[in-house]
């Protein structure tokens, strides 16, 4: 990386592990002002240690839970206060699914649009102003390729990706007068505590490793992938293992997509 994130204020959601602690760590190297968040305090402040020996000097690190909206209201008040607008927001706070539809609650399809979609409408809402004010601004969503297409055990997890889709492209095309730059960075099979976290049909989380998830690509790799892209400016980006290739099956032979969605091993 160059010197495009040095002194930037960058807000990363669902920073207290996995592919936002990764982000969090490789971004630290460029020097910029960050604020990290996520439910988890105690991985939060360790986090915290552990960059400001790397000399990260303006770094914060705010707790909440990304699926209530009071516990946002009152942490986007802490941010305009301490912070303002952040010149890049990367949304990567996200909760995923394992459960057939016919076995699954409609509390669970609530929850995941509560907080894989709502979510990041709202805090992308709240400095939208801004950002039209000052001609200029960044935000970043981390979707799924289940965000491009659907498969087994993720009817509510691809449905609320598929949203995101909706929502950030038809902002690109509202804020391109305005310098906005919107990027969505679209995993796939990532080696962290997704699966572990998922929500089964009763809404328990699901407690294990999905063996794709376990042989997938490390956080670090994939975090350099993505940063690499946010800095390039790329509307849309497939980072994973030969998953990413769907996406384009599906687009130019879905007869074929569909026949082999049906056997592929998701979970």
């Amino acid at each position: 990386m160059g010197n495009y994130f040095e002194g930037k204020k960058i807000w990363i959601t669902g920073a207290s592990s996995g592919i936002g602690e990764a982000l969090a760590r490789l971004l630290a190297d460029s020097k910029p002002q960050l604020l990290i968040s996520g439910r988890n305090e105690e991985s939060l402040a360790g986090l915290v240690n552990e960059l400001k020996k790397k000399g990260v000097e303006k770094l914060e690190a705010l707790a909440f839970d990304l699926g209530s909206g009071p516990d946002r209201e009152s942490a986007l008040a802490k941010v305009a206060k301490q912070w303002g607008a952040p010149d890049i927001l990367i949304l990567n706070g996200g909760l995923s699914q394992r459960s057939l539809i016919a076995e699954t609650e409609l509390s669970v399809y609530q929850k995941l649009i509560e907080v894989d979609y709502l979510a990041n409408v709202h805090l992308t809402k709240a400095f939208l102003s801004k950002w039209t004010e000052q001609q200029g601004g960044q935000v970043v969503v981390t979707s799924s390729l289940v965000g491009k297409f659907g498969t087994p055990y993720r009817s509510g997890y691809a449905a609320a990706k598929h949203a995101l889709h909706g929502f950030f492209d038809t902002l690109r095309a509202e804020s391109s007068p305005h310098n906005l730059k919107v990027n969505i960075i679209c995993p796939g099979f990532i080696h962290t505590k997704v699966s572990v976290n998922a929500l089964v049909g009763n809404g328990e989380a699901l407690g294990e490793m999905d063996e794709a998830q376990a042989k997938g690509m490390k956080p670090s790799v994939f975090a350099m992938k993505a940063l690499k892209a946010i800095e390039q400016n790329k509307a849309e980006v497939y980072i994973g293992g030969k998953e990413t290739m769907g996406v384009y099956l599906k687009r130019y032979l879905p007869g074929l997509f569909r026949r082999i969605i049906t056997r592929a091993q998701v979970r």
